[in-house]
């Protein structure tokens, strides 16, 4: 009985034709041609990909999840930039060209 039980997958692997190298397809040893490593690694590159955009869709800018206190406190604190470094080019302590600059690195 249990001899029947451990032939099947054996059999599976004789009907299907499949080799030693998919036996533990995409997380094996790593054995197997070029081809068979590419497809492992875009495999778990499309995992990581749909996880990261699942992510993004959820706590990214306008997600599900995303904390609303977070957004408004760091408007508060890009508009107060701002008016620092408007006062700071009233005063004449930086030049035109850094305020367009540092302008540019807050927005």
């Amino acid at each position: 009985m249990i001899k029947t039980i451990l032939s099947i997958p054996s059999s599976a692997t004789e009907l299907f034709g499949t080799g030693p190298q998919w036996d533990h397809w995409p997380f094996g040893p790593g054995y197997g041609n070029l081809n068979a490593a590419l497809l492992k690694l875009a495999f778990v590159g499309l995992i990581l990909g749909f996880i990261c955009l699942f992510l993004r869709v959820l706590f990214g800018p306008k997600g599900i999840f995303r904390d609303k206190d977070l957004d408004r406190e760091a408007a508060e604190m890009r508009e107060k930039a701002l008016k620092d470094l408007e006062e700071e080019l009233a005063s004449g302590e930086i030049s035109e060209l850094d305020y367009k600059f540092k302008k540019k690195r807050l927005l």
